[in-house]
């Protein structure tokens, strides 16, 4: 499978791609994970589905805010009708010069913060989405300067989390992507049983140690960290949207011992499958 490296096109006299990108659902990751030099800013308007983002994981919402840094893979995955608005530019969309300017210097430590993956949160998020809803409507120098402004704003915010790890950094080259939307893929159709090293392993054509080697050089996890992320995230989701007991949701997430799923799920929620369940009601 030959990894989805993106080409951004967009007219010539804009100095950043500005578009919203509506589909009807998008379940497959083969669809989904791509990289590109840009940095992107993704609003998602209407949807619901897992996020990956190097090597992290994990389940979005409506009103998700996130910002990749150049070469960052991601992607979105959904059952649903997703409608979202991206933004796009180079590092020195207006000029190797501009961006070294000393009054610039927020905005370039914000996207070299973005080299692992920003989510911005609480008022900032609220703030953003109507610098975002605003661009749409403006052209020429009134569209960029709402940019710079929403670009400004967001360097200044304390409420973003970082994505992926400080250590993970994007070595990839295109056939090693590839190898990880092979792994992901896999374990994301087999999460709910026993997921074979050796069909994964085979699927790569290296051995079992190999795999379990790669795996931990290329996305800074273990192999048994990936699946705990993809199972927790799936419990996680039957515990706010259906009524199914705790017990029912371990077995249908993978687990077949209670007792280690309570614990994976508190060690990656920071809360009781229970207590999870009530703070969301």
């Amino acid at each position: 499978m030959k990894p989805e490296y993106e080409i951004i096109i967009d007219k010539p006299q804009r100095s950043f791609a500005i578009k919203e990108v509506i589909r009807k659902s998008r379940p497959l990751l083969s669809q989904a994970f791509h990289f590109h030099p840009e940095i992107e800013i993704c609003l998602t308007e209407k949807s619901h589905g897992r996020r990956f983002v190097g090597n992290q994981i994990s389940d979005y919402q409506e009103n998700d805010l996130v910002m990749f840094g150049p070469n960052l893979p991601h992607g979105f995955t959904t059952d649903v009708f997703c409608r979202q608005i991206v933004i796009q530019m180079t590092t020195d969309f207006l000029g190797l010069d501009f961006i070294l300017k000393p009054e610039v210097q927020p905005i370039k430590n914000l996207f070299s913060k973005a080299r692992q993956g920003l989510a911005f949160k609480g008022k900032t998020n609220a703030k953003a989405r109507q610098f975002i809803t605003a661009l749409l409507q403006k052209e020429g120098m009134d569209q960029l300067l709402c940019f710079l402004e929403l670009l400004h704003f967001l360097s200044q915010s304390t409420e973003v989390e970082t994505i992926c790890s400080r250590e993970y950094a994007l070595d990839f080259d295109e056939t090693q992507l590839g190898r990880i939307k092979i792994v992901y893929e896999h374990i994301i159709e087999n999460f709910q049983k026993e997921v074979s090293i050796k069909e994964i392993a085979d699927k790569l054509n290296i051995s079992e140690a190999a795999f379990y080697k790669f795996i931990k050089i290329h996305t800074k996890k273990t192999y048994t960290q990936i699946v705990n992320e993809l199972r927790i995230s799936y419990a996680s989701k039957l515990l706010m949207y259906s009524n199914k007991t705790i017990a029912q949701i371990c077995f249908e997430s993978g687990y077949n011992n209670i007792s280690y799923f309570n614990r994976k799920f508190k060690e990656l929620m920071q809360l009781s499958p229970g207590r999870f369940r009530e703070q969301y009601n």
